[in-house]
């Protein structure tokens, strides 16, 4: 399939999402929205995808949402353009939720600026890999507007409640040291090694057994949300799952045969 502002590459079981709207540091129409969603859709659908890695085009991951994304100035709260921002924070919120419950995992590689919606759309993701160069901020209160695209959800359980308030009450920006030492970012980069040290982790999680991903992920998510007993409960029937895979026992006979698994996902 064509897209007009991301562009798709597959090879070796990664699928490589890259915003591709570089003139406007890869803001979100409502139209890369959709297609990223419809994106998404397509490749949890594909048995020979495994993991998934987003990154943007032009040294900048995503500036955030695009309020002029026909070129025109920015909507007026009082003019009949508020209605198509509702419309779009709608379409932002169905594109995060297709990221974040998305069953395979998804790595966002981050370079200069992620901002606002951009910002969420790389926390939204499994693991975050920034550049030195990248910088993060939640800008929406310097808009006069409040937070969207999951920032309100997701920044509390990344790095709690107190410094969630301290980014979303300031908008300011955050170097990525900054941003790993507070848990926004799995792990920093020099701009030299960024690409293989990334191509590296993908190659790798494309050789882990694809449903045991999905069970852990799923497992850690949900397990976010319940307490002790439930997450327990969670945990055995994703290993009972599991358990009964042709992944698994591979597993186990690559172990006791001393060599590296190969699975199939099945």
């Amino acid at each position: 399939m064509q897209y007009a502002t991301i562009r798709l590459k597959i090879t070796d079981a990664i699928a490589r999402i890259t915003l591709a709207r570089p003139e406007k540091r890869n803001a979100i129409s409502p139209t890369m929205a959709k297609e990223l969603a419809s994106a998404l859709r397509a490749l949890e659908a594909d048995p020979d995808v495994r993991v998934i890695s987003l990154r943007g085009e032009g040294g900048s991951f995503c500036s955030g949402g695009d309020l002029a994304p026909d070129g025109k100035e920015a909507p007026r709260p009082s003019s009949p353009a508020a209605a198509t921002l509702d419309l779009m924070n709608r379409v932002y919120g169905d594109t995060i939720r297709t990221l974040h419950n998305f069953p395979k995992p998804v790595i966002a590689i981050v370079e200069g600026v992620a901002a606002g919606a951009g910002a969420n759309l790389a926390f939204a993701c499994d693991l975050v890999y920034a550049s030195e160069d990248a910088r993060f901020a939640e800008i929406f209160v310097k808009r006069g507007i409040g937070l969207d695209c999951g920032g309100s959800w997701l920044l509390p359980r990344l790095i709690g409640l107190q410094r969630a308030k301290e980014l979303a009450f300031f908008g300011d920006w955050v170097s990525a040291v900054d941003a790993e030492r507070i848990g926004l970012v799995t792990k920093v980069y020099s701009a030299a090694e960024i690409d293989d040290a990334t191509n590296e982790r993908l190659a790798t999680l494309a050789t882990r057994a694809p449903i045991a991903l999905t069970q852990i992920k799923q497992s850690l998510h949900r397990a976010s949300e319940v307490g002790m007993s439930e997450a327990l409960e969670i945990e055995a029937l994703a290993q009972a799952m599991c358990t009964a895979t042709e992944d698994a026992t591979e597993g186990f006979m690559a172990f006791l045969e001393k060599r590296d698994p190969k699975f199939e996902g099945r």
